[in-house]
């Protein structure tokens, strides 16, 4: 989510859509873009087809026809890595027919003197080469968004995981500011999180140089207001940030870094350039894999693995996409050693010395030293939650000691209604961000792209869904989708094992034949990996969200049936470093 967290930073001062879900009920218009909502946020799409049902038109664009395209009353089918184009393409097209609010732009916003001289780079012809799209669907989408008077943009890892991600989300929160469609109802840029708590942990301060309650370690305010909070001695935060995930990896495997505590995630699973993700668990001189699972990916790796508890046996809060917070009360007791992670992770601190900033006792504990960290300069503020008041039912941030509701839809608005964002100057800022395509493309060793995304009835590295007979029934096996027309030339058979291979690695999956991806385009879901069995992992495959790969037919054999394979060496056996 850094992507979408760093864009809405960046276009308007803060962290967070501005918006709600309660405005899928007054919109005329959804934007679906880098999302299948249909599979991968389900309840969301259900609510958004009840207002489609209602008179509301659906926008879906994706480069493969998924179960939210078929709902679609234009759906766009644009080259992988091209979406950056299509939105700037878009955005000329209301501004050549009058359709920007020119007053509101002049009210609340600084930047659109510049834009027009950036979007003339990208008139509707130009934009149908980039994309590979016809014209009048671009002219159609248009047309669409200046006939709606209230509109909103869902978008999800389909953008954000991209070397342009962060300008995807520029280039979305352009098309709301010009055209005025933001923080009213109906309205607005809202990026969907890609898993459970994503949004939690973000105000919490995860990505880069965060700190609590949406503050940089960058900032020097920000410093010093944790560092009073903290009782530690000005200066004691260092004013540095680090270089993202798959950097830190490349760091470790050059021996930059020597130590590792994973907490929660499989990152051999899953993330991109998984070679250099496994040499560096084996440079490193010290991890720590903690986990509710003995046998995923990654725990191989570990020197330590550390039994943590799952959520339904821990108290937390969770905050979803609309900023909405809600208790997970504990409702069974942790098997064996395993405790909550913050306890895990409080019991180590205290073990090094820390106990007078680490003694909590409980979760409620935690979560009331949160509350000391709202902000004003963003809006963050949970200053009037506690895990009692929760207890009654949700609550939506911005939620002050003198809230009076539970619901809080809209953010930027002042009590008096006028509209302020989060940045130094009050105004929300275009960014003429331009389309510079993906890290990699294809060519005659690597002619076809490869895709990846969920299915709708597993998560993730199938960690607990893995384990789930009735799920394991409704998607039971990898796959890969390919084109009939690509299929046939490469004379493959549904179910014949074909090999995708790029520069990064090389997966053998199961061919699935569909026109449901275009020619030279191919689609394979990332759940499965080692623990199900050899050379079924996508990220071997991938260094970004679109690789170019190559398709091998001298792999086609008979098809084979997949399972998860029994007998296989125990962790312990497998890890690297003896």
């Amino acid at each position: 989510m850094a992507s979408a967290g760093s864009g809405y930073k960046l276009s308007l001062g803060a962290d967070a859509p501005p918006g709600s879900y309660n405005d899928i009920e007054t919109a005329d218009l959804f934007l679906v873009i880098g999302s299948n909502m249909a599979d991968c946020h389900p309840i969301l799409f259900l609510r958004m087809m009840d207002r489609v049902k209602q008179g509301a038109k659906l926008i879906v664009v994706d480069p493969r026809r998924t179960a939210t395209a078929e709902k679609a009353h234009l759906h766009l089918a644009p080259k992988s890595g091209t979406d950056l184009a299509l939105l700037n393409g878009i955005l000329h097209l209301i501004a050549e027919a009058g359709g920007v609010d020119e007053a509101f732009a002049e009210a609340h916003t600084e930047g659109w003197a510049g834009m027009p001289a950036f979007l003339a780079d990208y008139p509707p012809e130009r934009v149908a080469a980039i994309t590979g799209l016809k014209v009048e669907d671009i002219r159609a989408t248009a047309d669409m968004v200046l006939a709606a008077s209230e509109f909103m943009t869902f978008w999800t890892m389909g953008l954000n995981q991209s070397v342009q991600g962060t300008f995807n989300t520029n280039a979305i929160c352009n098309l709301h500011l010009a055209t005025g469609q933001i923080c009213r109802p109906g309205s607005g840029p809202f990026s969907l999180t890609g898993q459970p708590n994503a949004m939690g942990g973000r105000e919490m301060g995860y990505m880069g140089p965060g700190l609590p309650g949406q503050r940089s370690a960058l900032v020097e305010g920000d410093r010093l207001f944790c560092e009073e909070r903290w009782g530690l001695a000005p200066g004691t935060i260092r004013a540095e940030e680090g270089t993202g995930t798959i950097t830190m990896f490349e760091a470790m495997k050059a021996g930059e870094i020597r130590a590792a505590w994973v907490i929660c995630t499989n990152p051999v699973a899953s993330v991109a350039n998984r070679k250099t993700v496994t040499a560096a668990l084996e440079r490193a001189e010290f991890v720590v894999v903690q986990d509710a699972y003995a046998e995923t990916e990654t725990t191989p790796y570990a020197d330590i693995l550390l039994p943590a508890a799952v959520s339904f046996e821990a108290d937390g809060v969770m905050v979803n996409s609309e900023r909405n917070m809600a208790l997970t009360a504990a409702a069974a007791t942790a098997p064996g050693e395993a405790l909550p992670d913050w306890q895990i992770i409080a019991k180590v601190a205290c073990a090094m010395g820390y106990e007078h900033a680490f003694t909590y006792k409980s979760a409620a504990e935690v979560f009331d030293e949160i509350r000391h960290f709202s902000n004003p300069a963003t809006g963050y503020d949970i200053s009037g939650v506690t895990h009692e008041c929760l207890r009654q039912g949700s609550i939506q941030w911005p939620a002050s000691e003198a809230r009076t509701t539970a619901r809080n839809p809209a953010r930027y608005r002042k009590p008096d209604g006028r509209l302020k964002f989060a940045t130094e100057s009050g105004r929300a800022r275009f960014w003429p961000r331009a389309h510079n395509g993906p890290a990699e493309v294809p060519d005659e060793d690597y002619p076809f792209i490869l895709n990846t995304g969920r299915l709708q009835h597993q998560w993730h590295t199938m960690t607990k869904t893995g384990r789930v007979s009735r799920l394991n029934k409704l998607n039971p096996s990898p796959f890969a989708e390919i084109h009939p027309d690509d299929a046939a030339a490469f004379k493959i058979d549904k179910n014949d094992r074909i090999s995708l291979t790029s520069r990064h690695g090389e997966a053998v999956l199961p061919a699935l034949i569909t026109d449901r991806v275009s020619p030279g385009a191919l689609f394979a879901p990332f759940h499965w990996n080692d623990v199900f069995g050899d050379q079924l992992a996508v990220n071997a495959v991938t260094g970004d969200a679109v690789d170019p790969v190559s398709l091998q037919p001298e792999f086609k054999v008979t098809a084979v049936r997949l399972r998860r394979v029994e007998g296989r060496r125990s962790w312990k056996h497998r890890r690297r470093r003896g």
